[in-house]
């Protein structure tokens, strides 16, 4: 059971809880699921969470009452726009990883509309991993920090090591949903990435 009780600055338990799809906005498994639910419930047990998604297409015609929070820019120089929104099934805020060359196309998540892999997943989910460290870190000066960072599947996977790299990090959640989808990329992907040189190790990134 998770504790409600405020937490040693006086403030219910902060949660930022990032996955790559959330039904009924966007869903391919049960991912979808588990991230429409879970913050939900954490939400009725007195966590003050927030639920960070890309900002697909399909994303963006279903929210309601959008905002800019403001810009967040990764290690590769890549402009996120961060918003928010709410939808009539989540009991949280909606946060928002807002990229059209990242995220606004056609298809699927993960997929064009052939079923065939986006050949820069990597790029578009290392985004999505950079952005929920930096707002897990209060980057924006929202008055906001994380106390939590609840990250899920390889697509949030990076949001673990950049949270390593935060001089305070948040205590981290890395659930697994689907063993069988890794991401497992070359030296070439890693440098394109721009990712810190010691990432590249048999204990750290490499794999």
């Amino acid at each position: 059971m998770i504790s409600t009780a405020a937490t040693t600055t006086g403030h219910p338990l902060r949660v930022l809880f990032v996955a790559s799809e959330a039904w009924p906005l966007a869903k391919t498994g049960g991912l979808g699921d588990v991230a429409h639910a879970l913050p939900n419930a954490l939400a009725g047990l007195g966590a003050d969470v927030r639920l960070l998604l890309p900002a697909y297409r399909t994303v963006l015609r279903q929210i309601e009452g959008m905002r800019v929070l403001g810009w967040l820019e990764t290690r590769s120089g890549e402009q996120l726009r961060m918003l928010e929104a709410r939808h009539a099934d989540f009991d949280v805020p909606l946060w928002l990883v807002d990229s059209a060359r990242l995220f606004d196309r056609p298809g699927g998540p993960y997929q064009d509309a052939g079923g065939h892999d986006w050949p820069d997943n990597a790029e578009r989910f290392a985004a999505l991993s950079e952005a929920a460290a930096l707002l897990a870190d209060d980057r924006l000066d929202l008055g906001w920090q994380a106390d939590v960072l609840h990250a899920n599947d390889w697509q949030t996977g990076l949001a673990m090591a950049f949270a390593r790299e935060l001089e305070r990090p948040p205590r981290c959640i890395f659930t697994i949903h689907n063993i069988a989808y890794d991401c497992q990329i070359d030296y070439g992907h890693f440098s394109h990435l721009h990712l810190p040189s010691h990432w590249w190790h048999l204990e750290h990134g490499e794999f």
